[in-house]
């Protein structure tokens, strides 16, 4: 198998690539049709870490059509108070975090989601 990065660049596509090949390695749509975005980088020990302009990547990801976006749970002092409308952001601190959030939303079991509100407020 062959993965082309294509023109993705920069480390706030981190998490997003590592899900996107682990999407490509499985069998079966990851995202049972969602449009889903996010952004944050990610080590090789599969910590998601924090990145600059999220209020702007968040209006992006909605105005292509996005309805959810995984945000780096470091980024949620920012995220609070910039959500587009429509737009449903779920924080992540780790791959296995990001992965059970898509297989979650893919499968409609959204309800028991923390928010970027809950993260901040610990």
């Amino acid at each position: 198998m062959r993965i082309d990065a294509g023109r993705v660049g920069g480390p706030s596509a981190g998490m997003m690539f590592a899900l996107a090949v682990r999407d490509r390695l499985t069998p079966g749509a990851m995202t049972g049709g969602q449009r889903i975005a996010g952004t944050g980088t990610i080590d090789d020990a599969g910590v998601v870490g924090p990145i600059g302009g999220i209020a702007q990547k968040m209006v992006g990801a909605h105005d292509a059509g996005a309805r959810w976006f995984l945000a780096p749970e470091s980024n949620c002092g920012d995220v609070v108070g910039h959500v587009p409308e429509g737009l449903t952001v779920v924080p992540v601190g780790d791959f296995d975090d990001a992965t059970e959030a898509v297989d979650d939303i893919a499968k409609g079991e959204t309800a028991d989601f923390a928010t970027c509100e809950d993260v901040v407020a610990r």
